[in-house]
């Protein structure tokens, strides 16, 4: 046997860790396995799931390609695919805040409350690398869990996205959990649980304020998802009431609806609907054209990514933060 050959002790039975989990990141996830364990499988369960039933919708559109009317076609999907989509859509919008009530605010919340995070900084180890690690390896399984889930629910809904929810595309929870958009938002909400467990000493409260600032944070992004976007307008003269309005494009998606003046001005969109004489109204106020504003089915990997970059700046934000503080205050 060579001389550098290493040797186990007779009747050494332990199992050691593959190479990759060796040290700090053997250590996390020795530590969080039941949380990471349990994450992956519930990814596992959920993937296997929606790709059942995108072979139920696949079998749809192929017994349906004989070109019926395209409101015939949504009354056919009404049932137990669309209750399917609309149901696994409403499930992942819960995940992002799942990842940081039960993976973030614990992460370092649950060391500080054990003690842990002192035994751990009066090692080798510095306090930094410690935190960086835990922050590493939860990152590397959300990004992960949530990359797979969203990836498998766009190819489900890509297909049927006229059909699905009436083609609103552009609100929670569609709009939310397709494209980069699942994971850019788990990330956010993780980074804010982690940095309330640095901050907080109790798990329990941590995870509490985690969750009120995170529902907080969906009803601020809720009133300002289209606007970081620019929309399209469509104008045409102005209709008699009671006749159908502008008519969008397929796949489109409407964002406002005005009426326009001789000069441009913007009126809106029930102006002059309660005058007794809506037409002498119209000419009063000088209104000629309708307008409406939307945005485009083309328009939306564009607008994800745009609003994806601004949950990741966020979230280095407030991680950068949470290491620079942590690294200043004894934990």
């Amino acid at each position: 046997m060579s001389a550098t050959a290493r040797t186990e002790p007779a009747g050494d039975t332990r199992r050691h860790p593959p190479r990759i989990l060796r040290g700090l990141p053997w250590l996390v996830w020795r530590q969080h396995r039941v949380a990471f364990v349990a994450a992956l499988a519930l990814t596992a369960a959920g993937v296997l799931s929606m790709v059942w039933q995108r072979r139920e919708t696949a079998a749809f559109l192929h017994d349906h390609r004989g070109g019926e009317e395209f409101t015939t076609l949504i009354n056919a999907f009404q049932g137990s695919l669309s209750q399917a989509l609309q149901g696994a859509a409403e499930n992942l919008e819960m995940v992002p805040l799942i990842v940081g009530v039960f993976l973030g605010a614990p992460l370092i919340a649950g060391d500080r409350e054990r003690g842990t995070v002192k035994l751990v900084t009066t090692q080798s180890v510095t306090r930094r690398r410690w935190l960086a690690a835990k922050i590493g390896i939860t990152v590397l399984i959300t990004v992960v869990c949530t990359a797979l889930l969203g990836a498998v629910f766009t190819w489900w809904w890509e297909p049927v996205h006229e059909l699905a929810d009436s083609g609103h595309w552009s609100e929670s929870p569609i709009f939310d959990t397709t494209g980069p958009m699942l994971v850019a938002k788990s990330l956010l909400f993780l980074s804010v649980g982690i940095a309330f467990g640095v901050l907080v000493r109790r798990t329990v409260t941590a995870m509490v304020l985690t969750f009120g600032s995170c529902f907080a944070l969906d009803l601020v992004w809720d009133s300002l998802r289209l606007r970081f976007h620019d929309f399209r307008t469509l104008t045409v003269p102005v209709r008699d009431l009671g006749e159908p309005g502008p008519v969008l494009p397929r796949g489109a998606v409407r964002y406002d609806s005005w009426t326009v003046d001789a000069k441009g001005g913007l009126h809106g969109f029930g102006t002059c609907f309660n005058e007794r004489t809506a037409e002498g109204c119209r000419t009063n106020k000088g209104i000629v054209a309708d307008r409406l504003d939307y945005f485009g089915y083309d328009q939306l990997p564009a607008m994800q990514w745009t609003s994806a970059a601004i949950f990741l700046l966020l979230t280095v934000a407030i991680l950068a933060l949470t290491l620079w503080w942590a690294g200043r205050r004894a934990l």
